[in-house]
């Protein structure tokens, strides 16, 4: 059961992750200037991802499980610290639920790795299968968009980009498909440098995955990224909010990932 609602949770992390491979024009705006700005962006968001490999920073992933009246029912708090590790990363569990963490602790999420997974199904652009999880850029190849103009976030001024399910496109197979023909959503571009700067995604009707046997009913994503030095952009802050059903269970739950503390290493060149 924890092994499914996962998919849910640790898939949907890489929607604020992951640039566009192709945008189509619109007639909402000139399409030369959505071209432009989709052409840069893609560019940009490629190398930002390439370039966090280069970086030690803190990891902190929150848990929160509701039942039907929206009380806390259950919660988990893990501390990491994560460094460039070969052509992965290895991942020190430091604190769990507040207090330092157990030799044994450290273990078990030592060999589960879930950023690792994450990051190296981010680069490869995996898509297709559910395991793999799915990417900003799946979604954003399945739907239609509306340039909005001119707007600022967190201060910064950015481009927006309105997006929606498009069920004119053909229906291909897999998690992303499915998902990306339910969401809607909003993305902001800084109008210097072409950096994604925050991401949001909601569900407009349910999902059903795994053979049926899982059905998602609600699901809410919000991601906000920064510079991280070194003209660099990368993810400060992505929640995700999952409303389901597994099984005969229902998983009403929040996650919120937070990573701080950049550090770029000499030795990653």
């Amino acid at each position: 059961m924890r092994a499914a609602s996962g998919i849910l949770a640790q898939a949907v992390v890489l929607l604020a992750l992951r640039a566009p491979p192709e945008w189509p024009s619109q007639t909402a705006a000139p399409p030369t200037d959505l071209q432009f700005i989709v052409g840069e962006a893609q560019k940009v968001q490629k190398a930002d991802v390439t370039a966090w490999s280069h970086y030690r920073f803190g990891r902190r992933s929150e848990r929160e499980d509701f039942d039907d009246t929206g009380r806390v029912v259950d919660r988990d708090d893990l501390e990491f610290v994560v460094t460039p590790d070969g052509d992965g990363f290895r991942e020190e569990l430091v604190r769990h639920n507040g207090v330092a963490a157990l030799s044994s602790e450290k273990e078990d999420q030592r060999h589960s790795s879930s950023f690792n997974k994450h990051y190296k199904t981010l680069v490869a652009g995996a898509e297709g299968q559910e395991e793999s999880g799915y990417s900003l850029g799946q979604l954003l190849h399945l739907s239609s968009y509306r340039f909005i103009g001119q707007e600022a976030m967190n201060g910064v001024d950015c481009y927006r980009l309105d997006f929606s399910p498009d069920d004119v496109r053909p229906r291909t197979g897999g998690l992303a498909a499915k998902f990306t023909k339910a969401m809607e959503g909003s993305l902001w571009i800084t109008v210097e440098g072409f950096h994604l700067a925050a991401a949001r995604a909601q569900t407009v009707r349910p999902i059903t995955i795994a053979l049926s046997l899982s059905k998602v009913y609600e699901l809410k994503v919000r991601m906000e990224a920064g510079p991280v030095g070194e003209g660099v952009w990368l993810p400060l802050r992505v929640e995700v909010n999952t409303n389901a059903r597994i099984l005969i269970k229902a998983i009403r739950r929040r996650n919120l990932f937070t990573y701080s503390d950049f550090i770029r290493l000499a030795s990653s060149g």
